[in-house]
Protein backbone atom coordinates (compact mmCIF):
# COMPACT_ATOMS: atom_id res chain seq x y z
CA UNK A 1 0.00 0.00 0.00
CA UNK A 2 1.26 3.46 -0.94
CA UNK A 3 1.97 5.96 1.79
CA UNK A 4 1.35 9.69 1.40
CA UNK A 5 5.07 10.21 1.88
CA UNK A 6 5.64 8.29 -1.39
CA UNK A 7 3.97 11.13 -3.31
CA UNK A 8 6.17 13.96 -2.05
CA UNK A 9 6.76 15.04 -5.66
CA UNK A 10 3.10 14.98 -6.80
CA UNK A 11 1.64 18.01 -5.06
CA UNK A 12 -1.17 19.95 -6.71
CA UNK A 13 -0.56 23.04 -4.60
CA UNK A 14 2.47 24.66 -3.00
CA UNK A 15 3.43 26.27 0.29
CA UNK A 16 6.44 26.47 2.60
CA UNK A 17 6.00 23.04 4.17
CA UNK A 18 5.44 21.35 0.80
CA UNK A 19 8.52 23.12 -0.54
CA UNK A 20 10.60 21.87 2.41
CA UNK A 21 9.31 18.31 2.03
CA UNK A 22 10.01 18.42 -1.71
CA UNK A 23 13.56 19.72 -1.24
CA UNK A 24 14.20 17.08 1.45
CA UNK A 25 12.97 14.40 -0.94
CA UNK A 26 15.29 15.67 -3.68
CA UNK A 27 18.25 15.69 -1.25
CA UNK A 28 17.58 12.05 -0.34
CA UNK A 29 17.54 11.08 -4.01
CA UNK A 30 20.98 10.00 -5.21
CA UNK A 31 20.35 9.38 -8.89
CA UNK A 32 20.29 12.51 -11.09
CA UNK A 33 17.85 10.85 -13.48
CA UNK A 34 15.37 10.41 -10.63
CA UNK A 35 15.92 13.98 -9.43
CA UNK A 36 15.18 15.23 -12.93
CA UNK A 37 12.05 13.10 -13.11
CA UNK A 38 10.82 14.39 -9.74
CA UNK A 39 11.34 18.01 -10.84
CA UNK A 40 9.54 17.30 -14.11
CA UNK A 41 6.57 15.56 -12.49
CA UNK A 42 6.16 18.16 -9.75
CA UNK A 43 6.56 21.09 -12.13
CA UNK A 44 4.01 19.65 -14.54
CA UNK A 45 1.51 19.00 -11.74
CA UNK A 46 1.75 22.64 -10.65
CA UNK A 47 1.20 23.96 -14.19
CA UNK A 48 -2.34 22.59 -13.96
CA UNK A 49 -3.19 24.77 -10.95
CA UNK A 50 -5.91 27.41 -11.13
CA UNK A 51 -3.65 29.81 -9.21
CA UNK A 52 -1.10 31.84 -11.18
CA UNK A 53 1.43 31.90 -8.34
CA UNK A 54 1.34 28.09 -8.11
CA UNK A 55 1.80 27.77 -11.89
CA UNK A 56 4.80 30.10 -11.58
CA UNK A 57 6.37 27.70 -9.06
CA UNK A 58 5.84 24.92 -11.62
CA UNK A 59 7.59 26.98 -14.31
CA UNK A 60 10.48 27.64 -11.93
CA UNK A 61 10.84 23.94 -11.11
CA UNK A 62 10.92 23.08 -14.80
CA UNK A 63 13.48 25.82 -15.44
CA UNK A 64 15.55 24.30 -12.65
CA UNK A 65 15.26 20.92 -14.37
CA UNK A 66 16.62 22.42 -17.60
CA UNK A 67 19.55 24.14 -15.90
CA UNK A 68 20.50 21.49 -13.32
CA UNK A 69 19.98 18.31 -15.38
CA UNK A 70 20.56 19.16 -19.06
CA UNK A 71 21.58 15.58 -19.90
CA UNK A 72 18.28 14.06 -18.70
CA UNK A 73 16.58 14.23 -22.10
CA UNK A 74 13.45 12.22 -21.34
CA UNK A 75 12.47 14.41 -18.40
CA UNK A 76 13.41 17.57 -20.28
CA UNK A 77 11.48 16.58 -23.39
CA UNK A 78 8.30 15.88 -21.41
CA UNK A 79 8.70 19.18 -19.55
CA UNK A 80 9.29 21.17 -22.74
CA UNK A 81 6.18 19.74 -24.35
CA UNK A 82 4.12 20.39 -21.21
CA UNK A 83 5.34 24.00 -21.19
CA UNK A 84 4.36 24.29 -24.86
CA UNK A 85 0.88 23.02 -23.97
CA UNK A 86 0.70 25.40 -21.03
CA UNK A 87 1.72 28.46 -23.03
CA UNK A 88 -0.64 27.51 -25.87
CA UNK A 89 -3.49 27.33 -23.35
CA UNK A 90 -2.42 30.70 -21.91
CA UNK A 91 -2.39 32.13 -25.46
CA UNK A 92 1.33 32.94 -25.23
CA UNK A 93 1.88 31.58 -28.72
CA UNK A 94 5.53 32.63 -29.09
CA UNK A 95 6.52 30.69 -25.96
CA UNK A 96 4.40 27.72 -27.06
CA UNK A 97 6.10 27.70 -30.46
CA UNK A 98 9.50 27.93 -28.76
CA UNK A 99 8.92 24.83 -26.64
CA UNK A 100 7.22 22.79 -29.37
CA UNK A 101 10.12 23.62 -31.71
CA UNK A 102 12.61 22.38 -29.11
CA UNK A 103 10.73 19.07 -28.84
CA UNK A 104 10.43 18.75 -32.63
CA UNK A 105 14.13 19.47 -33.13
CA UNK A 106 15.15 16.88 -30.54
CA UNK A 107 12.85 14.26 -32.07
CA UNK A 108 14.24 15.00 -35.54
CA UNK A 109 17.84 14.73 -34.30
CA UNK A 110 17.10 11.39 -32.63
CA UNK A 111 14.85 10.21 -35.46
CA UNK A 112 12.43 9.17 -32.72
CA UNK A 113 9.45 10.61 -30.89
CA UNK A 114 10.27 8.68 -27.72
CA UNK A 115 9.81 10.78 -24.60
CA UNK A 116 7.21 13.04 -26.18
CA UNK A 117 3.51 12.68 -26.91
CA UNK A 118 4.50 12.20 -30.53
CA UNK A 119 2.30 15.15 -31.44
CA UNK A 120 4.53 18.20 -30.84
CA UNK A 121 4.58 18.98 -34.56
CA UNK A 122 0.78 18.96 -34.67
CA UNK A 123 0.69 21.25 -31.65
CA UNK A 124 3.19 23.55 -33.39
CA UNK A 125 0.87 23.63 -36.40
CA UNK A 126 -2.06 24.46 -34.12
CA UNK A 127 -0.10 27.36 -32.63
CA UNK A 128 0.72 28.66 -36.12
CA UNK A 129 -2.94 28.40 -37.05
CA UNK A 130 -3.89 30.46 -34.00
CA UNK A 131 -1.41 33.22 -34.85
CA UNK A 132 -2.65 33.60 -38.41
CA UNK A 133 0.86 33.72 -39.88
CA UNK A 134 0.37 33.16 -43.62
CA UNK A 135 4.12 32.80 -44.16
CA UNK A 136 4.25 29.78 -41.83
CA UNK A 137 0.87 28.30 -42.73
CA UNK A 138 2.36 26.30 -45.61
CA UNK A 139 4.90 24.72 -43.23
CA UNK A 140 2.09 23.89 -40.81
CA UNK A 141 0.10 22.35 -43.66
CA UNK A 142 3.07 20.21 -44.73
CA UNK A 143 3.67 19.01 -41.16
CA UNK A 144 0.06 17.98 -40.75
CA UNK A 145 -0.19 16.30 -44.15
CA UNK A 146 3.09 14.40 -43.64
CA UNK A 147 2.26 13.36 -40.09
CA UNK A 148 2.35 9.55 -39.70
CA UNK A 149 -1.31 8.98 -38.80
CA UNK A 150 -0.54 5.41 -37.73
CA UNK A 151 0.80 7.01 -34.52
CA UNK A 152 -2.72 8.17 -33.66
CA UNK A 153 -3.93 5.29 -31.50
CA UNK A 154 -6.76 6.92 -29.56
CA UNK A 155 -9.95 8.47 -30.86
CA UNK A 156 -9.29 11.83 -29.21
CA UNK A 157 -5.93 12.07 -31.01
CA UNK A 158 -7.53 11.07 -34.32
CA UNK A 159 -10.22 13.70 -33.87
CA UNK A 160 -7.62 16.33 -32.92
CA UNK A 161 -5.66 15.53 -36.07
CA UNK A 162 -8.73 15.58 -38.34
CA UNK A 163 -10.01 18.84 -36.90
CA UNK A 164 -6.59 20.50 -37.13
CA UNK A 165 -6.13 19.31 -40.72
CA UNK A 166 -9.57 20.64 -41.66
CA UNK A 167 -8.86 24.05 -40.13
CA UNK A 168 -5.47 24.32 -41.82
CA UNK A 169 -6.89 23.28 -45.18
CA UNK A 170 -9.68 25.80 -44.71
CA UNK A 171 -7.14 28.58 -44.27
Amino acid sequence: MKKASDDWYKNKTWNGSIDSRFEDGLKRTRNSSNKAEYLQVQGCYLLDSQQANIREVGINLLSRLFSDYPAEYLSILAAQEKLGDYYLQQKNIDQALHYFTMVMDHCAQQNSRTGSSGMADLKWAEAILKTNQPAKLEAAYQLVMQYPTALLKFNDAKFYYAELAAHICDR
